[in-house]
């Protein structure tokens, strides 16, 4: 089939990519809002730079011929189109649904939306196609996650379809077949209602989040290990040990902006603030490390040296969007605090906000990060993190204290090597 894909977002690139792999003819389309060439999409703090693998595989296709880029109008003719446009560029999303309905000769156009522009967005660029030339738009919510995207597109486990056109569906489960063979079900439901499907579950994720994170702080001040609570709670059957680790704060990107949107509409809906003060919540958690270190040190932090381990929202991307080591190094670097950071893959995003000045100095080696330092702080759980060698850690370390907003290494451990550990209800 012929595919033009709309927009810049990663599951934009994820789904141009697969649908290419397996047969299908793609179309980027460069807009004049997102126009950028294959290089440019491959720099630092890019879609494509920021998640590992996928400019192999999207560089692969394009040497193939099935993924081409080009002018706009040499894709209006493709049977299927899809939109993967930022939440912010609904304008755009309705441009371009005015332009395919004049211009396309399709016997039969069927738009997917994957854009999460807010409930009830894909039923008014429905209004704006022929339903009499069988132009049908479905939405089908993105349930890929930042780091593993690619593998969440083809091996996904539900697949929910939100289209009232039979033709249409018949149409999309068919461009989806190469990925149904890890399927555990396929919803077909009303627009709306997959739109409201994709706030709902981001939201109960977030809440379990945050909730977990209210305990393990409690815990804390009543000398609980938070560790024995969400193992216990982990294994009851009701509630499961999905999203039981408590930290310094989520965040990314659309996930935020999926969660606000939810909290809008339960707001103006139902005057219900429990969403926002969720959000709230958690732009205080993120700088709960540092909130650690002033207490250690009794409210003196001016030059002190610190390492932070961990700049990426999350382990396995090079994206820092909405990142708690935001907050952190920025607080770090207003208290007088000399910081040394390190990331595997997130330090060239980083610097762009915050540049190598002397006050803050990057290191391709954390342990070198450790180097007469005051304190360690932890905010990303990337593997290599995990298990450090303790004995070359006391040795350059000025004082040997961590702070573990992720709660990756062993307490008692930690006590037995000497080290003044923190970690979050713990």
């Amino acid at each position: 089939m012929k595919i033009a894909v709309w927009g810049s977002e990663l599951i934009g690139w994820t789904a141009a990519t697969a649908f290419a792999e397996f047969g299908n003819q793609v179309h980027i389309n460069q807009t004049p809002e997102s126009k950028q060439s294959l290089g440019e999409q491959s720099e630092p703090n890019s879609i494509l730079f920021n998640e590992p693998g996928l400019l192999s595989h999207v560089k692969a296709q394009y040497d193939l011929d099935n993924l081409t880029f080009g002018d706009p109008d040499a894709a209006l003719e493709c049977q299927i189109q899809i939109l993967a446009l930022h939440p912010d560029q609904f304008p755009l999303a309705k441009t371009i649904i005015q332009r395919v309905n004049q211009q396309s000769q399709s016997q039969q156009l069927v738009v997917i939306n994957y854009s999460t522009f807010g409930l009830g967005a894909t039923d008014e660029l429905a209004a704006l196609l022929d339903a009499g030339k069988q132009q049908a738009i479905a939405y089908i919510p993105d349930q890929l996650s930042e780091g593993s995207a690619y593998d969440n597109f083809i091996k996904a486990k539900t697949l929910v379809i939100g289209c009232q056109s039979n033709e249409a569906n018949k149409i999309i489960k068919a461009l989806y077949k190469p990925f149904s063979r890890s399927l555990e079900q396929m919803m077909i439901v009303k627009r709306r209602e997959a739109e409201f499907m994709k706030f709902a579950v981001n939201g109960m994720l977030a809440l379990r989040l945050g909730y977990i994170n209210e305990l393990a702080n409690l815990a804390d001040l009543l000398n609980i290990d938070i560790d024995t609570i969400t193992a216990g709670m982990g294994s009851d059957p009701r509630i499961g040990k999905h999203y039981l680790a408590p930290g310094c704060g989520f965040g990314g990107a659309h996930f935020s902006k999926s969660i606000q949107n939810m909290a809008e509409l339960l707001k103006t809906n139902r005057n219900s603030i429990i969403l926002n003060t969720l959000l709230e919540e958690n732009e205080k958690q993120k700088v709960l490390p540092f909130r650690k270190l002033w207490r250690h040190y009794k409210s003196d932090v001016s030059n002190l040296k610190v390492a932070v381990w961990g700049l990426s929202f999350k382990p396995n991307t090079a994206s820092i969007q909405n990142a708690p080591s935001l907050q952190v190094v920025e607080t770090l670097l207003a208290q007088g605090c000399k910081v040394h950071a390190h990331d595997p893959q997130a330090m060239m995003n980083f610097a762009k906000r915050f540049p190598s000045d002397g006050r803050i100095v990057y290191y391709n080696n954390p342990i070198e990060t450790l180097k007469d330092v005051d304190a360690l702080i932890i905010l990303t759980e990337w593997n290599e993190y995990w298990s450090p060698d303790y004995y070359q850690m006391l040795e350059m370390m000025k004082n040997p204290v961590i702070i573990d907003g992720r709660n990756i290494m062993d307490k008692e451990l930690m006590d037995s090597f000497g080290f003044v550990y923190y970690g979050v209800g713990r």
